[in-house]
């Protein structure tokens, strides 16, 4: 062996063992994407992978926020021990897109696939591919959960059952059936069929229908979207306590028009679409404010909306859908002006402004000069 490869393959090693043990201080989410490509071969990569294959639900999904990756020990043995009662009960509910749930695992298993050939994992991650199919209404949407959860105590249907934008769950889904479409890393591993890479097109397709069918109309005017829309009706819907029919801002809308703005040649719908959206956000950022951090009264760190004159622009989360004013939201479900309305748990522990929306409107700018050349 000469110097040059001892060093290389020296190398190597240190670098593998190295992302072994940094991944235990990773989240599932991050250990899905982000590890080199040589550590989806690894043992450790394989254990992770067969408790994905362990907690599959019937359906095809999997529950949310589990690490899969860690060692089932304590709080954690106790959380797969609550998945694994609900795989084997008549029910068999669980399974979500919501915190990226279910597209993570498959993204997952697909990497694993790719760099050991095992035939189990690919099989899980076909199942998981039709738990997405099957979850999918005929009008494009995606719920965040499916099958659906019992009725509540009062007899009413779950929010969940709602067409789900918030935190880019139905945004998810379909980049990864857009990935599969077009048969790229790190899923071309797996050589799906014609048929399943066709059923990922004509499932991607239904849902930049129903995102286009969704966009909120005020006054005959495109708008943006709400953070979930009824699955029936299409309107804006409630979802938690806090989270009213309403104009979103600052996430799930950003990220709407970057998906159609990715869609290649683009007709008079989508421009309208992405058009009419950017100048509703143009129109209501919140100029001269920022969101401060600040120690309260009581010694806590807190934080606050405050005049700072040339600011960078931000924008709320939500807007009246009446009167398209900003507003915040306790737990009581009632709109409030500001954030000192609220208590300490829901003002410190939710996304209210964010400044998302330049990226996005910044994009646009060269998007549609871009379009004006063709």
């Amino acid at each position: 062996m000469t110097k040059r490869l001892f060093l290389t393959l020296l190398l190597l090693t240190t670098t593998l063992l190295g992302s072994m043990a940094q991944s235990q201080s990773r989240s599932f989410r991050q250990v899905a994407r982000q590890m080199p490509t040589e550590w989806y071969a690894s043992a450790e990569a394989l254990a992770a992978a067969d408790s994905v294959v362990k907690y599959q639900f019937p359906s095809g999904g999997w529950a949310k926020n589990h690490n899969w990756h860690l060692k089932a020990e304590g709080n954690k043995l106790q959380e797969r021990q609550e998945v694994w009662k609900a795989i084997n009960s008549p029910e068999g509910i669980g399974s979500t897109i919501d915190n990226n749930a279910t597209t993570q695992e498959m993204m997952l298993l697909a990497k694993v696939y790719g760099a050991t050939g095992k035939k189990k994992y690919r099989e899980s991650f076909v199942r998981g591919f039709d738990y997405l199919i099957a979850a999918q209404y005929d009008n494009g949407g995606w719920p965040q959960f499916y099958p659906s959860r019992p009725p509540t105590s009062d007899g009413k249907p779950y929010y969940s059952d709602h067409i789900t934008f918030n935190d880019n769950a139905m945004l998810n889904v379909m980049l990864v059936l857009r990935d599969i479409r077009d048969n790229k890393v790190p899923y071309d591993k797996l050589k799906l069929s014609d048929k399943q890479r066709q059923q990922a097109k004509t499932a991607f397709d239904k849902g930049v229908e129903c995102i286009l069918n969704t966009q909120i109309r005020k006054d005959g005017k495109l708008t943006v979207w709400c953070q979930q829309h009824d699955e029936v009706t299409l309107l804006p819907a409630h979802a938690r306590k806090y989270e009213l029919p309403s104009f979103t801002g600052t996430n799930e809308t950003p990220a709407l028009l970057d998906l159609l703005m990715d869609l290649p040649n683009p007709d008079e719908r989508i421009v309208a679409a992405v058009s009419g959206a950017v100048e509703w956000l143009k129109a209501h950022a919140l100029k001269d404010m920022a969101l401060e951090s600040f120690t309260n009264k009581e010694g806590k760190r807190d934080r606050r909306l405050v005049h700072r004159f040339g600011a960078p622009l931000i924008w709320a989360r939500f807007y009246d859908l009446e009167t398209e004013e900003p507003y915040v939201c306790d737990r009581d479900g009632v709109k409030q002006p500001a954030l000192e309305y609220i208590g300490y748990e829901r003002r410190n522990g939710y996304s209210w402004y964010s400044s998302n929306p330049q990226q996005v409107i910044k994009r646009y700018e060269k998007w549609m000069k871009t379009l004006k050349k063709e």
